[in-house]
């Protein structure tokens, strides 16, 4: 290995040094790697706009859970109350319009009513986040034969309170509605809107 050899055909000719062949390059062509960069910064696109999807999800979840569970909690509140009060009005006011973290998103008066009277935001754990809320009506009453009116005891437009929540004028809207006399509690979804209605919905 290593030593010269003769050139065929000229046995008394030149030594001619021996070559090793080269081995095969291992590493990545010019055009593999733009590929590959390309790939990848397609793959981190996708999955930075599913993050933000999910978060913006949940924040709007949160909210919806939050008075959901509050309406439900005073709506039973407000029966006992009306029992033993002797036909005391329990009257609601949801918050409309931009509602900051912290501030009051609903009430029930008199604060007798229920455990809890006052319902403010919790964190929606982003900055400058706030939640967008429409009411129709946003004051109703719950009456002491259990049922739901307006606030001059006329019926509710079209039979229902209808309450539509965004978090920060962005996709996804979800709504609430108390339907029918008794006030029953459904939860609707819109994952391509901000506003408008809500395209699904399931009971409490």
């Amino acid at each position: 290995r290593g030593r010269a050899r003769r050139a065929r055909g000229a046995p008394h000719g030149p030594l001619l040094p021996m070559t090793r062949p080269r081995p095969p390059s291992s590493g990545f062509s010019l055009p593999e790697m733009l590929i590959t960069v390309v790939i990848l910064g397609v793959i981190a696109a996708i999955g930075t706009d599913s993050l933000v999807n999910l978060a913006r999800r949940e924040r709007a979840n949160s909210v919806t859970t939050e008075l959901t569970g509050w309406l439900d909690q005073v709506s039973r509140d407000a029966s006992r109350f009306n029992a033993q009060a002797g036909g005391a009005l329990c009257t609601v006011t949801i918050s409309t319009g931009t509602v900051a973290v912290g501030a009051q998103l609903a009430r029930i008066e008199p604060a007798a009513c229920a455990s809890q009277n006052i319902l403010t935001l919790s964190d929606l754990y982003a900055n400058n986040a706030s939640a967008t809320i429409t009411g129709t009506p946003s004051q109703f009453v719950f009456t002491p034969r259990g049922t739901l009116s307006t606030t001059t005891n006329a019926a509710l437009p079209n039979g229902q309170v209808l309450i539509n929540i965004n978090v920060n004028n962005e996709r996804p809207l979800r709504c609430i509605r108390l339907v029918g006399l008794i006030g029953v509690l459904e939860v609707g979804r819109n994952n391509a809107a901000a506003t408008g209605a809500c395209t699904e919905w399931g009971r409490v």
